[in-house]
């Protein structure tokens, strides 16, 4: 059974841990040269047949595209009208779809993955302050097979003194992309840079690390737009060939060291979409609420926030704090309508520890409780006071 700081994640999560988790398995991990030339970076992981990736996204595309000629002729216009990616990650595109044997075009729209999920229904709240409509043309961005909401983040002051951080990433369909699912070590001149938690075939970090001694912790969260207009320009992003939200935040970790030089190039960063960044550091932690071009919103640890407590920050995908009332009618929790959402389920397992008490072990309690645990395909605990990396992923009853 996969363990955490000597406990058990199902023990630690007993009270109330989720009644579809069966346990935890490890994840795997590979070595990716960034010396290397781009597109054979990856070769040594589709060519490993024990991992069963390449099966897995030959039946994601068999699945979903293959006989989707309406959907799977949409994301091929969207990747026609954006062109090609940056020299560097173009290559390592067409380096995986080389080595894999998939179009070409359909790996790089499956680049987008992030960005394009953030469509979704339109009500944001009851005062008057509307999100978006798919725009006219673009309906099948509905069948995209990969969707969420998904994600839980919590940063906490842990009564050690010391910054963990926990991670859930909740991504649909779940058995095709838990099965994809493995840590990346990137190095460069034979040494680490950073580490990260990568889906076979995407190219960019979702979670990461840089575990030095001012380094930070880094997760992606899907945020929605809430604003009439806010797909569009998302889609104009897109189409204009802005940088992907992921490869943004690859190029940061590997050319920045310390948290509050990782914060300031979050910050002022353009993205493609609407965004959370969850960054951990040495004493510190901070949810940065991205809009394309800019920051919206940001939470910091040690000050009040929305959670009226000081030890601890969460962040799942909505505005809470603009009272986004589509987090409510989340079900991927198997909460929402008359049931706590993600968040609130969470905050209640939280808030059941004094202040200045906190453990790693509520933290993992908390990601594994009922109505936290969804979609689930990677967990993490981090921190880089404790030099702790600890990813796992969930098994489920029901699959």
């Amino acid at each position: 059974m996969r363990t955490l700081l000597g406990l058990s994640f199902a023990a630690a999560a007993h009270a109330a841990v989720s009644p579809y988790l069966a346990g935890h398995q490890d994840v795997p991990q590979y070595t990716i040269d960034l010396d290397a030339a781009p597109e054979t970076r990856y070769n040594h992981i589709i060519a490993d047949t024990s991992n069963g990736f390449n099966t897995t996204v030959w039946k994601f595309w068999d699945q979903y595209f293959a006989n989707d000629a309406v959907l799977r002729d949409l994301l091929y216009g969207i990747v026609d009208v954006r062109g090609a990616e940056v020299a560097e990650m173009q290559g390592e595109i067409e380096g995986m779809a080389a080595a894999s044997g998939l179009p070409v075009k359909f790996v790089q729209g499956v680049q987008m993955l992030y960005e394009l999920q953030t469509v979704m229904v339109p009500l944001a709240n009851f005062s008057g302050k509307k999100a978006d409509y798919i725009p006219p043309g673009m309906e099948a961005l509905a069948r995209l097979p990969w969707h969420g909401p998904g994600c839980t983040g919590i940063i906490a002051k842990c009564a050690d003194g010391k910054v963990y951080h926990a991670r859930n990433l909740d991504f649909a369909p779940r058995p095709i992309m838990s099965a994809l699912v493995y840590n990346a070590i990137f190095k460069k001149g034979g040494k680490e840079l950073f580490r990260s938690q990568m889906i076979a075939g995407y190219a960019q970090v979702i979670t990461a690390a840089r575990l030095t001694e001012d380094g930070y912790a880094v997760e992606r969260n899907t945020r929605y737009t809430n604003h009439e207009g806010g797909n569009m320009d998302m889609l104009k992003n897109i189409f204009g060939g802005r940088q992907l939200n992921g490869w943004v935040l690859r190029k940061i970790l590997e050319s920045t060291a310390t948290y509050d030089e990782a914060i300031a190039a979050i910050s002022a960063a353009k993205y493609a979409s609407t965004e959370y960044a969850i960054v951990s550091g040495s004493n510190k932690g901070t949810v940065i609420s991205r809009d394309p071009d800019g920051v919206a919103f940001t939470q910091t640890l040690g000050q009040p926030n929305f959670e009226e407590r000081s030890d601890y920050i969460i962040m799942t995908n909505f505005d809470y704090f603009f009272h986004d009332v589509r987090e409510f009618f989340d079900p991927t929790g198997h909460g929402g309508l008359g049931k706590p959402s993600r968040r609130v389920a969470a905050q209640t397992i939280l808030n059941a520890t004094a202040v200045g008490e906190l453990t790693p072990d509520v933290l993992v309690q908390a990601i594994n409780a009922e109505y936290v645990l969804a979609d689930t395909v990677f967990q993490a605990l981090m921190s880089v006071q404790a030099g702790v990396w600890n990813t796992t992923q969930p098994l489920y009853k029901d699959p």
